[in-house]
């Protein structure tokens, strides 16, 4: 019998894990699944509710067949006992109202009354909360007050690519389950399965770069993207010889370019932000490994690189929160580059 996780590329560890939770009679109420974006955490998410809610897979197991009852009602988005939320189209943040209600029924709609409610077909509730770290601040507490005191029989699933974000009183509720970015050949086969291209070799050439994340993949089938992404890792590599005025001119030059409005222009360095993310999560990774053939091993030393590279990464997150708060982008990306050099100039925080 065919099952629902065929769709799954990777992950086999996670679900693994889940299993034998499952099996063991210990599945918590809660679980945070961490790992970039774009690599498959919602849909895990959802193969998890669906094999929960299955009614050919046996208790003990974590399958779906795709064809009971529940499952096609799942598929169609009509189980009565799922629940999934995230960011409304255009927004920053995750309103209050999705997870406690409108102001008017605060309390009396919302995810965290839904799971309060009997079950209705089957033995537990499930709610997904996607792009958890973005919450605001009345929501995160909304939660909190559920997480505290978890309704019988519900099952929460926070997909987050920034978990440090998160309240350290949600994480402390929830089990932490990490994800990792999906593997070439896997990459490949998503991008031809899926239509995103027909070709085989612009499959593999955007998957050896994309660090694994079907959403970084979809961008990069961009030429104008991968060229930019180019242009950002020689910028990288090069940018503590040269001017940061000069690198942050040849970026915001290209991001100008490629876009036709303000609002292009801010997804558009989103993007760039988010492939220097990539490029340094990169970076980390090797020098925990000891790739010393890398070329940023030039300047990251083993001994203090790891550090640095954090701090690198929390500026660029601090400049992806200027961008969502509307500064202007050229001014973002002047100082951003500017910080960038003279963190490499003089390393990490914790050596300073």
């Amino acid at each position: 019998m065919d099952s629902a996780w065929d769709k799954l590329k990777g992950h086999q560890e996670q679900r693994d894990l889940f299993s034998r939770s499952l099996a063991n009679r210990r599945l918590s109420h809660a679980y945070v699944l961490a790992g970039q974006d774009g690599i498959g955490k919602s849909r895990f998410g959802r193969l998890l509710a669906q094999s929960l809610f299955c009614r050919n897979s046996p208790p003990e197991s974590l399958d779906a067949c795709g064809e009971c009852r529940a499952c096609r009602s799942f598929d169609a988005g009509s189980w009565p006992d799922y629940i999934e939320v995230g960011l409304p189209p255009g927004k920053n943040e995750i309103p209050i109202a999705a997870i406690a209600g409108s102001a008017e029924k605060r309390g009396r709609e919302g995810l965290c009354f839904e799971l309060s409610m009997t079950p209705q077909a089957s033995e537990r509730r499930i709610a997904i909360i996607n792009d958890a770290h973005r919450m605001n601040a009345e929501g995160a507490n909304a939660l909190l007050k559920t997480l505290e005191e978890p309704p019988a029989q519900a099952l929460i699933l926070l997909i987050s690519d920034s978990p440090d974000s998160l309240l350290p009183t949600i994480r402390s509720r929830c089990q932490v389950v990490r994800f990792f970015p999906l593997s070439t050949e896997d990459t490949i086969q998503i991008l031809l399965n899926e239509e995103m291209t027909d070709s085989e070799q612009e499959a593999r050439t955007v998957a050896e770069v994309c660090n694994g994340s079907i959403t970084s993949a979809q961008q990069l089938l961009n030429p104008e993207l991968r060229e930019l992404r180019n242009t950002l890792e020689r910028g990288l590599i090069k940018l503590e010889k040269l001017n940061p005025i000069e690198t942050s001119r040849e970026i915001t030059n290209a991001i100008e370019k490629m876009s036709s409005g303000t609002d292009e222009q801010r997804q558009n360095t989103q993007w760039m932000l988010r492939f220097l993310g990539d490029l340094l999560n990169q970076q980390l990774r090797k020098l925990t490994q000891g790739d010393l053939a890398d070329p940023l091993h030039k300047r990251f030393g083993v001994r203090s690189g790891a550090d640095l590279v954090a701090d690198l990464l929390d500026r660029v997150l601090t400049a992806s929160f200027q961008i969502d708060a509307n500064s202007p982008v050229k001014l973002v990306l002047e100082t951003l580059f500017d910080d960038l050099a003279r963190m490499m100039r003089i390393g990490p925080t914790s050596a300073r």
